[in-house]
């Protein structure tokens, strides 16, 4: 069992140390090995269950402040914390610049997509990080479907950035892709009529592509699209 790491044990920052104590404290060794052996890694992993963490951010409530320091630290928890305490509204460059670098594994990429990167509106941010590499990439694509689904007010602009940027994006994408691209064609497909055919489309166009990457999206999307 691991404790609070020593550089956060003297700091002052009381809030901070209080709830990294807290989340130390619901930790999962098994887990946070499994993980590991999964290839989860990139930062310290307690292991904590994003139920107990969720239960633990509400807690706090919205502490944009508290959020921004948790961010920095290279522990899972904090991350995935800071996700779930941020104010969306109140997001500076630096703030972005900090949930950007945070994405280093598939687990972070994951829960911040659907924790808080869904609610940011800036299409340059969904851009930047579809640019930056594999994990970043699958984070700006399952944000993207967790905004549609959720209906958010920017959804739209978001399901538009998607269809116009998903044939570039995988032809140059990798195969840890694969899941949130097809995912998030099903939830836009579910829009409407209209949408369904639009997506449905670009998967025919995709199975021409010469991306073995973009053909299996466009194959696997298809294959799903006719069982439903």
């Amino acid at each position: 069992m691991f404790g609070l790491p020593t550089h956060l044990q003297n700091i002052d920052d009381v809030e901070l140390k209080q709830i990294m104590q807290q989340a130390v404290m619901l930790q999962n060794g098994m887990v946070a090995s499994t993980m590991a052996k999964a290839g989860v890694r990139g930062v310290m992993n307690y292991g904590v269950s994003q139920t107990d963490l969720r239960g633990l951010a509400r807690q706090y409530g919205v502490n944009h402040s508290l959020a921004r320091r948790l961010c920095q630290l290279q522990i899972r928890e904090a991350k995935i914390l800071a996700s779930l305490l941020f104010d969306a509204n109140n997001f500076t460059d630096s703030d972005l610049q900090l949930l950007f670098d945070s994405v280093v594994n598939l687990d972070l990429a994951i829960n911040l997509a659907h924790n808080i990167i869904w609610k940011i509106a800036d299409i340059g941010f969904y851009s930047r990080l579809a640019e930056a590499g594999k994990w970043h990439a699958v984070a700006a694509f399952y944000a993207v479907g967790e905004s549609v689904a959720r209906r958010s007010d920017h959804s739209e602009k978001l399901s538009d950035w998607f269809v116009e940027n998903l044939e570039p994006i995988a032809v140059k994408g990798s195969v840890e892709l694969l899941q949130s691209a097809v995912s998030t064609m099903q939830t836009i497909a579910g829009i409407s009529v209209e949408r369904q055919k639009t997506i449905s489309d670009i998967a025919k166009k995709l199975q021409h592509s010469s991306s073995m990457l973009a053909q299996n999206i466009g194959n696997q999307f298809l294959m799903l699209d006719s069982d439903s």
